[in-house]
């Protein structure tokens, strides 16, 4: 699961990093706040490892 969080992180920063060279901010709105929910995802998975 780890690893599929990874990865989706990656490709929704690839997304982002496209979106706001190309000037469309409100798409990069919307996956800055994917982005966050990827992360907190992450964080407790990693944190329930850690248990």
């Amino acid at each position: 699961m780890i690893t599929k969080l990874f990865l989706e992180i990656k490709n929704i920063l690839a997304d982002l990093a496209s979106t706001l060279i190309t000037g469309r901010h409100k798409d990069a709105a919307d996956l800055a706040m994917r982005l966050s929910e990827q992360s907190r995802r992450l964080a407790e998975e990693l944190c329930n490892d850690v248990r």
